[in-house]
């Protein structure tokens, strides 16, 4: 509904089905809604000579997610095959004659659409006749009944039977984005413009069915989904007695050698296991994008360059320098030697096992990158020129590009 092109009113609604879920859960009705404010057209604004455009927006809905794990997950499946034992003490007893249906597949006829709710606040600005326009978004999404895998479910191992997926997660994420454009005519001839986006955002699990008893490290509860995880170096091995100090491994123990990672204790049991596995850094997934297109147009000719970049973001990058019998190694750095205590990388090892956390954090890396996504130059031919007439054609342009070249 707009009345007067300057208040603004929308509602969708939508009653929707998948057959990913029992009858009683297979529809669900989602709807959302926005409204709009043109104060530029308002009679206050109107006056200002600078100002092109301003509006101001909210919106609200929910928003049904059927992309979960399998299809029937609602169904107990059965299997045909097995024999039951005759007895059991003794002698190894015989089968009995009768082959059994048994459960496969225990189903969860509980399960049902994952729903975000979404909020968003926006506004949409233009000054300068053009000059300057852009838009700011502010939003936050809170994802419930999200569906959580068994085997990734607090449930302990006397259940008897792989436990279903349930509707037991939580989710939220939040964060803001940013656009500016610039368009400038400086003359018949020269015309410059620039575009600027820039995202934040960062999601939080805040019910991620964790057992209860798991220190607060260990679970997923206040961490983004794609945190990272790893084992924490802590300085080298430099003698064969700071070696036999250390703290054992509990899988490999005497393959270490000087010249290995002392690798971090974390909850401090006297023995380094999985359980010193630890969230690290930033999440794999960047919390910061950036983009930036800038160009210029000269009589026919146009230059056009795309920036884009991310921060905020940890990779795991392994190098297997060593580790099998071929001829390969990476440049990391300068290696452990008795003559260079405070080298890059720990020593290297040829065809050897050392423990599988001796790596530590090693190759957990800064994710941050700046790249020129894209470049081109073009050159358009005069559309009133005889000779392109005379070829059939109404215009005609001819470019060069490039893609990731920095």
């Amino acid at each position: 509904y707009n009345y007067k092109g300057k208040y603004l009113l929308e509602y969708n609604g939508s009653y929707t089905g998948s057959e990913k879920f029992s009858p009683e859960y297979r529809f669900a009705f989602f709807n959302s809604g926005g409204i709009g404010w043109l104060l530029s057209e308002e009679n206050f604004l109107k006056d200002v000579s600078f100002l092109d455009m301003l509006k101001l927006r909210a919106s609200y809905g929910d928003i049904g997610d059927d992309n979960v794990y399998g299809r029937w997950l609602y169904l107990t499946q059965w299997a045909y095959g097995g024999q039951s034992k005759m007895g059991v003490v003794g002698e190894p007893p015989e089968f009995s004659n009768y082959t059994w249906f048994k459960e496969n597949v225990l189903g969860n006829p509980n399960t049902h659409w994952e729903k975000v709710r979404k909020i968003n606040y926006g506004v949409d600005f233009g000054f300068f006749n053009g000059l300057l326009s852009g838009q700011v978004n502010i939003f936050r999404d809170k994802r419930t009944d999200v569906l959580i895998p068994g085997d990734n479910r607090a449930i302990p191992d006397y259940f008897g039977v792989a436990a279903p997926a349930a509707n037991l997660g939580i989710v939220t994420n939040q964060g803001y984005e940013v656009e500016f454009k610039v368009n400038k005519q400086l003359n018949l001839d020269w015309r410059i413009w620039g575009d600027l986006n820039f995202t934040h955002s960062k999601d939080k699990v805040i019910e991620g069915d964790s057992p209860s008893l798991l220190p607060e490290y260990q679970k997923l509860d206040n961490k983004q989904i794609s945190q990272t995880y790893t084992h924490v170096g802590a300085g080298y091995y430099n003698t064969w007695d700071e070696l036999y100090a250390s703290t054992i491994h509990d899988n490999n123990d005497g393959q270490k050698i000087p010249g290995n990672l002392h690798i971090l204790d974390y909850n401090g049991d006297g023995i380094i296991d999985t359980k010193d596995n630890i969230p690290f850094a930033y999440p794999s997934v960047p919390q910061n994008t950036y983009n930036l297109t800038l160009g210029f147009d000269w009589r026919n000719f146009s230059l056009m360059t795309q920036w884009y970049g991310v921060n905020n973001v940890t990779r795991q990058v392994v190098f297997g320098s060593f580790d099998r019998q071929r001829n390969l190694a990476y440049h990391e750095g300068t290696y452990w030697s008795q003559d260079n205590l405070n080298a890059d990388v720990p020593m290297p090892r040829w065809l050897s096992m050392a423990s599988s956390y001796n790596n530590g954090n090693r190759f957990m890396y800064d994710g941050s990158y700046v790249r020129l996504k894209t470049a081109e130059i073009a050159y358009n031919f005069d559309q009133n020129s005889n000779w392109i007439k005379r070829m059939g054609l109404q215009n005609l342009r001819i470019f060069l590009n490039g893609h990731n070249l920095l």
